[in-house]
């Protein structure tokens, strides 16, 4: 619940500490006192965004406020909102963003009527709020879309469109065929092939030289028939002992250029068919050099790392193949369970919506359609419909209902649904309202104070009687315009309860009368001793 707030600078205010109790206040005040300005603050420190002009020229509003939540912890919120320049944000003390606040805020306070913090009309609450009033178990669906969810992140993790994969795969299985099919081995059979080629394309040129070589070095006056005569010679006269071993020498070394020069003519191979071969195999892998190369090297190992980019893809496509049969299972076990909820949205719907309309009827609303639409998946576009005059179609709440409207539908909701927040936030909700129908909605105000706290901006004498405080927002009596705001003792109330009555806070009737109202207020039945 609020215990206090604390208002600076902001409007008409210059410098209001209140203290909030539990149950129902009302805040009441002359029309333009600054009543609003209040809740105006306390939205704002709930995280809410300020209006134009609201705080004054070279003035920075400050805005705490003391909470407690329903385990009983304390929290303080702080606001400081210059006129010219940016604002800051402190939850317990400590520096926040906005959004920061906003979002622990989120839970403690509702404010309904003119201001933003409508939870039960934003996106997906009114859905929820059907959900309470029906007690709807959303365990089976939250389970099976958070299966769904884990699937399709896991699907998203295997990465690409499956029919992408299986083209890829296709053409990688290609490759694969293709290189082994080629027999790659050995990275020098390009340079051994090439050699060859050269000597078979030569071979013919290269035998005849040899042997136009070996028949000179064989034949008659062939130089080792010159040098071995000279050796023998030399060797008759006895002389140049050293010339003789170098002839002898030349000798052996003619005969052994003879020997490989014939061995070299009877390797080469002269078949036109090996030259066809050697070509065609040089074809082929310069071919798969040009596209997979450009080393054979490097072909031989892009063949061994698409031989894994396969086994990835198969096992990947194997995954798929499980995890699609699993999305499945998970879609046809989400499809059955948002039946399931989406029935029970419909069944709950239309009860829910005359509880509805019975109490609006007490609130001012009597002639009031509502109307709760079950749409989407699982009913989850449930949303409100609303028209205050049967004369006119109904239409998504937010956009027909006025401010008055709006707050006492939204304290009908409240009074048909368990739980809600510590809280709450009444203003404008006794627009067009009086007579009897006044002490009806002052009824359901207390109602609603059973078990939470709740403000109310009343003009209503009878909403004011019933509340268990009540403060008093008044301009100062000087020239300066600004705001005071303070709780009311009992004296203190009759007199502004009077006032409201008549205008008069003095007129001895009003006060007669506002005094019997607070009153009978003490001797209502209260729901919060009631067994």
């Amino acid at each position: 619940m609020l215990h206090e707030l604390h208002v600076a600078g902001l409007g008409v205010i210059d410098d209001s500490i209140i203290g909030f109790g539990p149950g129902l206040t009302a805040l009441t005040g002359e029309t333009g006192a600054g009543k609003t300005l209040l809740v105006d603050a306390l939205a704002l420190v709930l995280g809410g965004r300020p209006q134009r002009g609201l705080v004054p020229a070279e003035r920075t509003a400050i805005i705490e406020a003391r909470f407690s939540d329903r385990h009983g912890n304390h929290i303080e919120l702080s606001r400081e909102i210059p006129a010219d320049g940016r604002a800051r944000a402190w939850i317990d003390g400590s520096p926040t963003t906005v959004a920061g606040l906003a979002e622990v805020a989120a839970g403690l306070c509702d404010i309904h009527g003119q201001h933003e913090h409508q939870t039960l009309l934003a996106p997906g609450t009114f859905r929820t709020a059907l959900d309470a009033f029906g007690r709807i178990d959303l365990a089976p669906l939250e389970h099976a879309r958070g299966v769904r969810r884990a699937l399709d992140a896991e699907q998203r993790a295997l990465g690409g469109d499956p029919a992408a994969v299986d083209q890829e795969l296709a053409l990688l299985e290609h490759q694969d065929r293709e290189l082994a099919s080629a027999g790659l081995s050995d990275v020098t059979e390009l340079d051994r092939l090439l050699e060859e080629a050269r000597v078979l394309g030569s071979s013919a040129e290269l035998i005849g030289a040899l042997g136009r070589t070996r028949d000179a070095l064989d034949g008659e006056d062939s130089p080792r028939d010159l040098v071995a005569s000279l050796r023998h010679t030399l060797e008759e006269i006895g002389v140049l002992d050293e010339l003789v071993g170098s002839l002898q020498a030349s000798e052996s070394m003619l005969d052994e250029l003879s020997t490989q020069i014939r061995t070299a003519a009877e390797s080469i191979d002269v078949d036109p068919n090996r030259l066809e071969e050697v070509n065609e195999r040089l074809r082929v892998l310069h071919d798969l050099c040009r596209r997979y190369g450009p080393s054979l090297e490097e072909v031989i190992e892009r063949h061994r790392t698409i031989s894994e980019e396969i086994n990835a893809l198969r096992a990947a496509t194997g995954a798929r193949a499980s995890l699609e049969e699993r999305r499945n299972m998970a879609m046809a076990e989400t499809a059955a369970a948002e039946r399931a909820i989406e029935q029970e949205r419909r069944r709950f719907a239309p009860l829910m919506a005359e509880r509805l309309r019975e109490r609006l009827s007490t609130l001012a609303l009597e002639r009031a359609t509502v109307v709760i639409d079950v749409a989407g998946p699982a009913g989850d576009e449930t949303q409100l419909l609303f028209s205050a005059n049967p004369s006119l179609p109904v239409a998504p709440v937010g956009r027909v209902a006025s401010g008055g409207e709006l707050a006492r539908l939204m304290l009908a909701i409240r009074l048909i649904l368990p739980g809600g927040p510590p809280t709450m936030v009444f203003d404008e909700v006794d627009a067009g309202i009086g007579g009897s129908t006044a002490v009806t909605l002052a009824s359901a105000l207390h109602d609603v104070a059973a078990d939470r706290q709740v403000l109310v901006v009343t003009h209503l004498a009878q909403v004011a009687a019933r509340a268990d405080q009540q403060i008093s927002v008044v301009k100062a009596t000087d020239a300066s315009g600004l705001a005071l705001a303070s709780v009311l003792d009992h004296d203190a109330r009759v007199v502004e309860i009077a006032r409201m009555l008549s205008g008069a806070p003095r007129d001895q009737t009003a006060l007669r009368h506002a005094a019997e109202l607070l009153e009978r207020s003490r001797f209502a039945p209260d729901p919060r001793h009631v067994v």
